[in-house]
């Protein structure tokens, strides 16, 4: 039986490594959805290096974050619906 549909479980978002130039940024994460941008939340290597997200992703969207110094890291999982 092949999978009909499928959506996506963000879980957590986490800080990566930064450049040496701006190591104590703030960087604020976004989901876009249509035309609609929604802030998800603000990363900081000294206060939030990382954040619980209960995501659902079940549409065209969009995951962006304002970082030029930094890496960010969406982890979660990909649930494959079934008719």
């Amino acid at each position: 039986m092949d999978p009909v549909d499928s959506y996506i479980h963000i879980s957590q978002v986490a800080l990566g490594e930064a450049k040496k130039e701006k190591p104590n940024e703030s960087v604020v994460l976004y989901l876009k959805v249509g035309e609609q941008k929604i802030v998800l939340g603000t990363l900081s290597r000294d206060g939030i290096p990382h954040l619980s997200l209960d995501l659902v992703l079940d549409s065209d969207s969009e995951l962006s974050h304002t970082s030029k110094s930094a890496s960010v890291f969406f982890c979660g999982y990909r649930v494959l619906t079934y008719p």
